[in-house]
């Protein structure tokens, strides 16, 4: 398990390492809360123990930027004696735990053994989810932009270990733009026209406004059907719009250029998907990915 210790004060900072080296863990530190976020970049830990006050950034503002993005980390503040109300605080901005000063490495050793069991288990459940053989999931959404990007995160998280990092981006990005197309050219029937149009005048927001307070756009979902077997995934992800006619495209003999004239959501889902189709009247889209 690896382990940063953020602390202005030496002495504490020192000490802290000491008991997490001599515990078994990794370690490493930094001064302040600037250094602590840029150490976390790099170093990746499991574990963040931060005292409160220091300079350049506060414990505080660490702990509220960490949660921004990094949600399965673990937090201990560091807090002085009597200051329960700051650890309450702390608490309630996403801190999963809390140690006083005078620091009592006791409570510490406690705490990170518990959460090494954490970490441990964790790690096991990703290898776990390698022995998933069939898994089947549908969503409905709302026809809101701000949906794509964690629904698709949401959904290739539900693949664990299928497969590696770098084709897990490639898929998010993918499925975030064909969520995008389904929303934006789909339910709310706006035409590459009208959106070039929008652009142009810098009215996109307007043109989204506009037609979410149409009645006929308001209640119009997406309905998306995940699936995950032995030896790919598939998702259809279908709109309430009128469709296309999508028997003009020829994903097996289209070139990359020829295919990114169609829209950025259909060029990149030729890229990052082994298997594209579209299904009815153009409005529901099949995507495959097979496992290596």
């Amino acid at each position: 398990m690896k382990v940063l210790v953020v602390d202005d004060d030496l002495a504490s900072r020192e000490l802290l390492k000491i008991s997490c080296i001599k515990q078994g863990y990794d370690c490493i530190t930094a001064e302040d809360g600037m250094k602590g976020l840029e150490a976390f970049q790099t170093y990746m830990p499991d574990v963040v123990i931060s005292d409160v006050r220091m300079p350049n950034m506060d414990g505080m503002t660490l702990l509220e930027k960490l949660r921004s993005f990094a949600q399965d980390v673990i937090i201990i503040i560091i807090t002085g004696h009597g200051n329960e109300e700051l650890a309450l605080r702390a608490l309630e901005l996403g801190a999963n735990n809390y140690i006083k000063k005078p620091l009592d490495l006791t409570d510490l050793k406690t705490q990170l053994k518990r959460y090494k069991s954490y970490v441990e288990s964790r790690c096991l459940e990703n290898y776990i989810s390698d022995f998933i053989v069939d898994r089947t999931m549908e969503l409905v959404i709302e026809t809101d932009l701000h949906l794509s990007p964690p629904t698709a995160r949401f959904l290739v998280n539900k693949t664990g270990t299928y497969f590696d990092d770098k084709s897990k981006i490639g898929l998010e990005l993918g499925l975030s733009e064909i969520i995008t197309n389904a929303i934006e050219h789909g339910n709310l029937e706006i035409t590459h026209e009208d959106k070039s149009n929008a652009l142009s005048e810098n009215k996109l927001q307007d043109l989204y406004l506009d037609r979410l307070s149409q009645p006929q756009f308001q209640n119009r979902k997406v309905y998306i059907e995940f699936s995950l077997t032995e030896s790919h995934c598939q998702w259809i992800i279908r709109d309430e719009g009128k469709g296309f006619n999508f028997q003009k495209l020829s994903f097996h003999s289209e070139s990359n250029a020829q295919a990114a004239m169609h829209g950025r959501g259909i060029f990149i889902s030729k890229i990052q998907f082994d298997k594209v189709e579209y299904l009815g009247n153009g409005n529901s889209v099949k995507l495959i990915k097979y496992k290596k």
